[in-house]
């Protein structure tokens, strides 16, 4: 992966509405995919919530946040959103969980999860240190729908606004 890849962006404050769990960080690729699971089994009673012309695209996010500290990086227990975006005024129905994500800028990279130790370890050790730039929150997930199996665009909040 090259510089050139990792972009800065700014991405006004969102809200969210999905499916949370909570585990230990260590053990995050046994609990985080049975999110989704339950998320995509379920978005029809989320779209059957949202205006007909509120959610153009389907912008689909897994925050995390340390279970300690709102939107800190996990330490020992994270949480984590398995969610769609969605216009701040649509009502979150029962069993669902909204966050209210702030105005932050972002250093954002396109990777898939085969890769996510290498980008992760590539961020961290080089190019955050080399711009002087340190994470404000935790590492955020983005998904379009026209991703392939695996796409993620990593999220390193560098910024709140």
């Amino acid at each position: 992966m090259e510089f050139d890849e990792v972009k800065r962006v700014h991405y006004p404050a969102f809200t969210v509405i999905g499916k949370l769990g909570e585990g230990l960080a260590e053990d995050g690729p046994s609990w985080v995919p049975p999110l989704w699971q339950l998320a995509n089994e379920h978005f029809e009673e989320l779209a059957s919530v949202v205006k007909e012309d509120g959610v153009p695209t389907f912008h689909l996010w897994g925050l995390m946040s340390d279970q300690s500290s709102w939107l800190a990086p996990w330490q020992e227990v994270g949480r984590y959103l398995a969610g769609l975006e969605v216009p701040g005024d649509t009502p979150t129905p029962e069993g669902w969980i909204r966050w209210e994500m702030p105005s932050m800028e972002y250093l954002t990279v396109k990777t898939d999860v085969d890769k996510l130790g290498e980008t992760m370890e590539l961020m961290f050790t080089k190019v955050l240190p080399e711009n002087n730039l340190e994470l404000v929150a935790a590492v955020q997930e983005y998904y379009e729908a026209d991703f392939g199996p695996g796409e993620v665009v990593l999220y390193f909040p560098i910024a709140k606004e």
